[in-house]
């Protein structure tokens, strides 16, 4: 389930920080809460979980759009001014058929700030639409990344993890790790995925020659404070279209419940088979 929401702002500049992700994930949580206060308790705390103790939120959201010519960074901070009189997002999430009528009229009607202790933006929900599934038939497609897809690995000698570029080797591996991680929690035929990716029947391309890279702050300006780099770029992948989707709605890579990993088809082709 993918939905676009348009917001109403009141073209008076306002400020809104570069390190939103955080707050519009909050605010999220909260809408959600309105609806199911269990559902969103567990996301927020927990998240779906396998067997291996792995948990998953299952949701994720895109960058925020703002007309052309209707903000401006403020250069040496961490804001943006902003003085536009719409802006639109997207987020996605894995649920069941029967829910996604309901998630969908919470956003209706609903107030939004955004920001955090040095600075607020007000807008107001004008549209919420159920954007079309894409047709994955072809099981080759292109994705376009509409906010930055974060990996990491635990690399030898190293105290942290080790943030990945998309041209890394072991982009691939643990990019379709993570995602079959994701499927397996819905799917009836999870060892099929395992066997396409054990046979070399998964695979993923960085179609962009230099992905750009994106350093995002969680919780900005507090002791929680954590930098997070993810990168945008395109990327072609075959797989089957369940595995896809499951991507579309849940997000690629990791931490996609604060604003990663969201993406959208731009292209579908048809294996070659010669």
């Amino acid at each position: 389930m993918r939905i676009k929401i348009t917001f109403r702002l009141s073209g008076k500049k306002q400020v809104l920080p570069l390190n939103y992700q955080y707050p519009v994930s909050a605010w999220i949580y909260k809408v959600l809460a309105r609806g199911d206060a269990e559902l969103a308790l567990m996301l927020h705390e927990e998240g779906y979980r396998l067997e291996n103790g792995k948990t998953f939120k299952l949701f994720t959201f895109s960058q925020l759009h703002f007309p052309a010519r209707t903000f401006n960074i403020i250069p040496g901070t961490d804001r943006m001014e902003l003085w536009s009189r719409n802006a639109w997002i997207i987020i996605a999430f894995q649920l069941p058929k029967p829910a996604e009528k309901f998630v969908l009229g919470l956003f209706r009607d609903q107030q939004v700030e955004l920001g955090d202790r040095v600075s607020m933006v007000n807008m107001e929900v004008e549209t919420v639409e159920m954007l079309a599934e894409p047709d994955l038939t072809g099981q080759e497609v292109t994705i376009r990344s509409l906010s930055p897809v974060v990996l990491a690995e635990n690399k030898p000698d190293t105290r942290h993890e080790t943030y990945l570029s998309p041209l890394d080797p072991a982009y691939e591996r643990l990019f379709f790790g993570n995602l079959l991680d994701k499927h397996r929690l819905f799917s009836n035929t999870p060892d099929q995925m395992e066997a396409l990716w054990e046979t070399g029947k998964l695979t993923f391309k960085c179609l962009t020659k230099q992905p750009r890279q994106k350093l995002q702050v969680i919780k900005a300006h507090t002791s929680e404070e954590v930098r997070v780099r993810g990168y945008l770029f395109e990327y072609a992948l075959t797989a089957p279209a369940a595995l896809i989707q499951t991507g579309l709605n849940s997000g690629f890579g990791s931490m996609n419940a604060l604003g990663f990993g969201c993406g959208e088809v731009v292209g579908v082709h048809t294996p070659n088979l010669t």
